[in-house]
């Protein structure tokens, strides 16, 4: 058995460069509208009635009162609150925690 080894032909490769051209114009676009081009503002009316906002941003609140008041007071919380072993225990006891 030989191995014949022929030298092919030289083909035009004008597809070739008109593929690579279209993919830089492609991706020179791309680029454009990414970073050059100033998108159009687009106005978003506000939903609902904005008046009922004024009165809450001139209302002045003291801390203070807030956590004096008796409902403030009455507040318990459920979460166990975590311990210099960690939080809560859950599970199985760490082996590798020394007793």
């Amino acid at each position: 058995m030989a191995i014949i080894v022929e030298e092919g032909e030289k083909k035009n490769n004008t597809i070739a460069i008109i593929e690579w051209l279209v993919l830089l114009c492609v991706a020179g676009a791309a680029v454009y509208y990414i970073f050059f081009a100033q998108p159009q503002l687009v106005t978003i009316p506000a939903a609902g009635n904005v008046g009922m906002i004024a009165p809450i941003t001139q209302a002045a609140l003291q801390p203070n009162t807030i956590l004096q008041s008796p409902l403030f007071m009455t507040l318990t919380s459920t979460v166990a609150l975590p311990s210099s072993q960690g939080p809560a225990l859950v599970g199985r006891a760490d082996p590798f925690i020394a007793p």
